[in-house]
């Protein structure tokens, strides 16, 4: 856009604003915002008639006869243009084979045109690329030759806006100018195209102070369309934004924003552009707003690009937002404090204020209300204090009983191997006992995980179907499957370790697993989420 090559010129041109951006002014940025925000609020409403539009042509395209199909379906594209990616792209390519079919050389550069838009307006120019230098224009007619050197046009100056580094912005641009060039003889000077052509073209050359004027001389002409209101309006308020006209650029920002919303385009930068102004100025929650709803659209067009620039600011806004809400919970707890500081003065004074005492009960009740939930949580802490101590104290006493149990064997062999004593050492250590052992570990860590999470039985039946596939909730024991989702539920997801603990190979635990999920009535890709949440 060369930038800084025109700003010392840009900060003393306008000495007059022109009419269209004239008259938006009048209505201050705040006017314009709230407007924007009432007719956020019919986004339904707008999206609904889009949808009914949509339905009445793809019920003509049921009639349609082979030869008027085309027609229809080029309705359908035309609809989904700037409304969904994959719709248009799937209408672009049926365009594409009637055209085919019925050998028209017009209709191919038509639908190849279309197909190079859906795929500029997603973000995929190296797609766009290839179907656009595949276009060939040398049997096709005057009108659908100036079709090729709009969209020729349009894939450069997207090319260039996209890159947006030295010396390929330039290389781009000039490459848009000269397809420019080649389409305004196919134009009708200070026609609704010709001036949309040259605006656009001046305004990528920086000379914005003309391309103004096309823009206001376009804004002026009867039966403009409202998507096309809505680029115009973009692009006037982007201008303003070069210029350093703040207000000016939000107000018609937030102009070409409504366009947008009452036209149910969703491939858009208009109110992304105006989300980072109001976040620079500080109207975070405007801001978080309007973002949201901007990665709203860009995900359901399918606009890749602005999925990415998008999902840049929102950290960065809602960050600031969080920080704003932080400081507002810290001013309304110190406020809180204070309050509770007065109430309890007046009751220390109350003999002096007792003309008040209606406003002292109240003052009370209040107080008696922050009590109980005070108490409420006083006794959630407990319980969970509780439960802590409970769990170190057993941690404790097993680690204890252990090393008890592991002292008296290491005495007991050493013992036995002074007095070679060989036969009765093998006798010492017997599996049965080890495996008792570990029956003793496992029914102490179901007790104690139990205590932890006392609804964990009830919770992990619930995602089960079948009664067989339950176990009773009455009883303070797991089993093997669901001691593997309890060690899950404690964090521990490394099935090596999971295997280690409960002495089973990898493999078995795999096998437990994947049994326990396709029993679920969840999906297996969701099952330990749901065991998370537990």
């Amino acid at each position: 856009m060369k930038n800084y090559i025109h700003i010392v010129w840009l900060l003393t041109f306008f000495v007059q604003m022109p009419a269209y951006a004239t008259d938006i002014a009048r209505q201050t940025s705040k006017e314009m915002l709230s407007k924007l925000d009432e007719s956020l609020k019919s986004k339904e409403k707008y999206e609904n008639e889009k949808l009914n539009a949509i339905a009445a042509i793809k019920m003509k395209l049921k009639s349609a006869t082979s030869k008027g199909r085309y027609d229809v379906v080029k309705q359908l594209y035309e609809q989904y243009s700037s409304y969904q990616y994959d719709s248009a792209y799937l209408y672009a390519g049926q365009m594409q084979r009637l055209a085919t079919q019925l050998n028209s050389a017009d209709y191919r550069v038509e639908s190849q045109c279309a197909i190079v838009f859906c795929l500029l307006s997603a973000g995929l120019y190296n797609e766009a690329s290839h179907a656009f230098v595949a276009i060939d224009i040398s049997q096709a007619s005057t009108p659908y030759r100036k079709q090729y050197y709009s969209t020729a046009a349009r894939f450069y100056y997207d090319l260039s806006d996209y890159v947006h580094a030295a010396p390929y912005t330039d290389r781009y641009i000039s490459q848009g100018n000269l397809y420019t060039d080649s389409l305004l003889p196919y134009l009708q000077r200070n026609s609704e195209e010709w001036l949309y052509a040259m605006g656009i073209k001046e305004m990528k050359q920086g000379h914005y102070e003309t391309c103004m004027r096309r823009f206001e001389a376009l804004m002026a002409l009867p039966n403009i369309d409202t998507h096309t209101r809505a680029i115009i309006a973009s692009c006037i308020g982007w201008i303003n934004l070069i210029s350093k006209r703040h207000e000016q650029a939000i107000a018609l920002l937030a102009q070409a924003a409504i366009y947008d919303n009452e036209s149910a385009t969703r491939e858009t930068t208009a109110l992304c552009t105006l989300a980072r102004m109001l976040y620079r100025q500080g109207d975070i929650q405007r801001a978080t707003e309007y973002v949201r709803q901007s990665l709203a659209n860009a995900n359901f067009y399918g606009a890749r690009q602005r999925v990415i620039e998008i999902s840049g600011i929102l950290p960065i806004i809602e960050h600031d937002r969080y920080a704003i809400v932080e400081s507002q919970r810290n001013a309304l707890a110190t406020a809180s404090v204070v309050a509770v500081l007065f109430v309890v003065a007046l009751l220390t004074f109350a003999w002096f204020v007792r003309r008040q005492m209606n406003m002292l009960k109240y003052a009370q009740n209040v107080i008696a209300e922050r009590k109980a939930q005070v108490e409420e949580k006083n006794m959630q802490l407990q319980e969970a204090n509780k439960i802590k101590d409970e769990y170190i104290g057993q941690s404790f006493f097993a680690n204890a009983e252990y090393i008890n149990k592991v002292e008296k064997l290491y005495r007991s062999i050493d013992q036995k191997i002074a007095a070679k004593q060989f036969a009765s050492l093998r006798q010492s250590l017997k599996e049965s006992e080890l495996i008792a052992e570990r029956k003793s570990m496992f029914a102490d860590f179901d007790k104690t995980f139990l205590n932890l999470f006392p609804t964990f039985i009830h919770q992990y039946n619930a995602l089960f179907a079948n009664e067989e596939d339950k176990w009773a909730e009455n009883t303070k024991t797991l089993t093997p499957e669901m001691r593997i989702f309890a060690l899950i539920r404690l964090g521990i997801t490394d099935s090596e370790r999971i295997a280690r603990f409960l002495h089973y190979s990898i493999h078995t635990i795999n096998t437990y697993k994947t049994r326990v999920k396709n029993k679920s009535i969840v999906d297996n890709d969701q099952f330990e989420a749901r065991i998370m949440e537990i």
